[in-house]
């Protein structure tokens, strides 16, 4: 296997000095290559503990190149971010929000550790945005105040670590986001005084700072956001001020090559018929095409035609109860739908893989099971591939 390019520089430099052929690899007697080979195979949360090893491990482990020849080799792994409740006690008054981490090829749960100075952990109805290697939390209402939260926490997976973004420029509450390239687009929502709002922002998360984008040709509140991978921002349903709760059946698209918005009428054609699914709680992106949940049903959307059309339907488990609150994800050629199941006054999380028909394969659906520790439903998520 090739060294990767990040090494090669490094030890460049480092040998500038000097013959490159007396300076030591990563590790003596070691085969750089051998080594490398063995390195992309150490799992992720083994990652924090490899930089404490030396310099040159550090800033290889940070590197792209390494991400990507972990790609290469196939053994990156594909996670699902959700921002869940944390199990209270009998003493506890407050609920704590923080991050679970599923492992999709593992099938293993765990949570992100803590931001440090946030004992009352995270918004709630915070925004989960990924971003090359790196998860966004930006948006919701901090609890004690139940004020908009204008904060903006990464955490880099690498170091383990979580660090302070700029804050978004102004509060809004309950809008789309998603992430073209290295930039969070938002749009929509509301601000402070409820009012609903056309206006779009971007954060660049490697310069840590934010611009305005064109705004809407509507007001949108509680709408929904997806990015797709040639720059388009699609940014279906909400309301305005004046029709609170009557959901839009128009969406909007956002063109990141010209900073421009396109207006897209009937795009969610259930509208306010059923308060239920009056808008698409969440939608997703997979090999091109946009997925949603309309209530028991898998949609996908067909921009040629502007219509949906109902791929799949989520089975019931009799013994569990009906799934509701569904949010929907895509990792690789599969999507994995949470959702609420409710069953005599007992909710739990629910968790369900659908890999779609094609072709002659028919449509295969997995029940992802958890322990009692993550049964809280999942207000958003997320999903990447590290």
């Amino acid at each position: 296997m090739a060294d990767f390019v990040a090494y090669n520089d490094m030890m460049e430099v480092s040998s500038s000095a000097g013959d490159r052929r007396s300076e030591p690899g990563l590790i003596p007697s070691l085969p750089d290559d051998v080594f490398l080979n063995c390195l992309v195979r150490v799992p992720l949360q083994w990652h924090a503990n490899l930089q404490k090893v030396s310099r040159s491990l550090r800033s290889l482990v940070q590197s792209a190149e390494y991400y990507e020849q972990r790609r290469a080799e196939g053994t990156s792994s594909s996670f699902i971010c959700m921002l869940q409740p944390l199990p209270r006690s009998a003493t506890d008054f407050d609920t704590v929000f923080g991050i679970t981490l599923l492992d999709l090829q593992t099938m293993a749960w765990e949570r992100l550790p803590a931001v440090r100075g946030l004992p009352g952990g995270l918004p709630t109805f915070a925004k989960l945005v990924a971003v090359k290697g790196e998860l966004v939390v930006l948006g919701g209402w901090w609890q004690h105040t139940w004020e908009p939260s204008r904060a903006v926490l990464v955490f880099n997976f690498s170091s383990q670590t979580w660090r302070r973004g700029a804050d978004m420029p102004s509060a809004r509450s309950f809008f789309a986001c998603g992430a073209l390239g290295g930039r969070v687009v938002v749009a929509g929502g509301h601000d402070g005084d409820k009012k609903a709002l056309a206006s779009a922002e971007a954060y660049d998360v490697a310069t840590n700072s934010w611009s305005n984008l064109r705004s809407m040709k509507q007001e949108r509140d509680e709408p929904t956001g997806v990015a797709m991978a040639d720059g388009r921002f699609v940014v279906v349903s909400g309301y305005g001020s004046e029709s609170q709760g009557v959901f839009a059946k128009s969406g909007e698209v956002y063109d990141s090559a010209t900073d421009s918005w396109s207006f897209v009428d009937d795009m969610w054609t259930w509208g306010a018929a059923d308060a239920g699914v009056a808008n698409p709680s969440s939608l997703a992106v997979m090999a091109g095409e946009i997925y949603g949940v309309h209530g028991k049903e898998v949609v996908v959307y067909s921009h040629q035609r502007n219509a949906w059309t109902v791929v799949e339907t989520v089975p019931e488990e009799c013994e569990k109860g009906e799934i509701t609150s569904s949010s929907i994800t895509a990792v690789g050629n599969s999507l994995v739908i949470t959702g609420l199941v409710k069953k005599n006054e007992i909710a739990a999380l629910r968790t369900l893989r659908l890999t779609p028909a094609h072709g002659s394969r028919k449509a295969q659906w997995q029940t992802i099971t958890c322990n009692d520790q993550f049964l809280n439903l999942a207000q958003t998520t997320c999903a990447f591939r590290l």
